[in-house]
């Protein structure tokens, strides 16, 4: 009688479906040892960091606990589902984890290209300035400045070899930097085109940005400090904009009263007139004016000869050309040449402008003589 009260007992302790995988013997005995099988499987891969499996794997285990109700219904599968539940909370974290890691990454990858890009546009870029520039250039020379200050703010640390090889351009070019900006002041002093002194000007003001850039990205380099402190200088001393155009104003001046009809090395009134007639048939009507002048700047004609034959094919000569243009102004044309054609024993007396005429300088008219 003990006994079987004792049995008794026991029986009223062990619920049924609470027993252990290894105590259950009922007809989803399968299904249950693989359930717990696959959750030591499954709790080793999310302990270790997770695997492209698990959710798959997680997934068969609730097929499992469905498949055991359709076996057992009388099965208790509350431990089995809080346990899912459990090793699918823990790869949610595990999802999250790796996906901040993956932002991460990319936040990374954007911030090292961003820093690539900007090194790239401060320093793999032509700060030279041309006539055409003029009216856009102090917005692009604004926007330069304004990267410059944008990397300043950011973390360069992932960006070493970029810095290396920024470091090494820019090398290059602080070696003739000193000689460079000194040209580019003497060349704002000294133009007597308002247009091409505003432009050195200009380039001399990018120069300075650019040197600025250079001694604050890589303060250690005292010659980027140097080139950044002359630049400063220049300008300094060149003042604002409206004194380079006053200043090319007067220079233009000075070079107006400056400018005289070369001396000549043949005086041949003939020869002078044919200059002149030359120089209205071919550019008058170009040069909007009337030669009214020539001189001889050379001793003797130059034969011109065939480059494979060497016959004589005809002669050139050399003058330069003062001329009146509708404006009531004065202007010398330096280098002119005629040619004369050579046919059969002798050259044709007509002649033809040579080559294109590449220019004339203002001169006082008073200066003609």
């Amino acid at each position: 009688m003990k006994i079987i009260a004792a049995l008794l007992f026991s029986l009223l302790l062990v619920k049924p479906g609470t027993a252990q995988p290894g105590d259950y013997d009922g007809p989803a005995k399968i299904t249950v040892k693989a359930f717990w099988d696959g959750v030591a499987k499954l709790e080793k891969s999310v302990s270790s960091g997770g695997s492209s499996l698990d959710k798959d794997n997680l997934v068969g285990l609730f097929r499992k606990i469905d498949d055991i109700k359709k076996k057992d219904p009388a099965y208790d599968v509350s431990a089995m589902q809080t346990k899912a539940k459990e090793l699918a909370a823990g790869m949610e974290k595990i999802k999250k984890k790796n996906e901040a890691v993956v932002q991460d990454n990319r936040d990374d990858t954007k911030h090292y290209n961003k820093v690539s890009e900007l090194l790239r546009s401060l320093f793999e870029v032509s700060i030279q300035v041309s006539t055409y520039d003029l009216a856009k250039v102090s917005e692009t020379i604004a926007a330069y400045k304004l990267r410059t200050e944008e990397l300043l703010k950011m973390d360069m640390s992932m960006n070493k070899k970029d810095l290396e090889r920024e470091l090494r351009y820019i090398n290059a070019s602080a070696k003739h930097a000193e000689k460079d900006l000194a040209e580019l002041e003497s060349h704002c002093r000294g133009s007597v085109n308002t247009d091409y002194a505003l432009a050195e000007y200009y380039e001399l003001q990018f120069n300075q940005a650019h040197w600025d850039a250079a001694q604050r990205v890589f303060p250690a380099e005292e010659k980027f400090k140097a080139a950044y402190q002359l630049a400063t200088k220049l300008l300094t001393g060149l003042g604002s904009a409206d004194d380079i155009k006053a200043m090319a104003s007067k220079s233009k001046e000075q070079k107006i009263k400056d400018t005289r009809v070369p001396a000549a090395v043949v005086t041949d009134a003939a020869l002078e007139k044919l200059f002149v007639e030359t120089f209205n048939k071919y550019h008058g009507e170009e040069f909007k004016g009337t030669a009214f002048k020539a001189v001889v700047t050379t001793s003797d004609w130059s034969v011109e000869r065939h480059d494979i034959t060497g016959i004589v094919t005809g002669r050139t000569r050399k003058g330069s050309v003062v001329y009146k243009g509708k404006d009531g102004k004065c202007y010398l044309v330096v280098s002119f040449f005629i040619r004369q054609e050579y046919a059969g024993s002798s050259f044709l007396s007509n002649t033809i402008s040579a080559y294109p005429v590449m220019g004339s300088y203002e001169m006082l008219c008073t200066n003609v003589k």
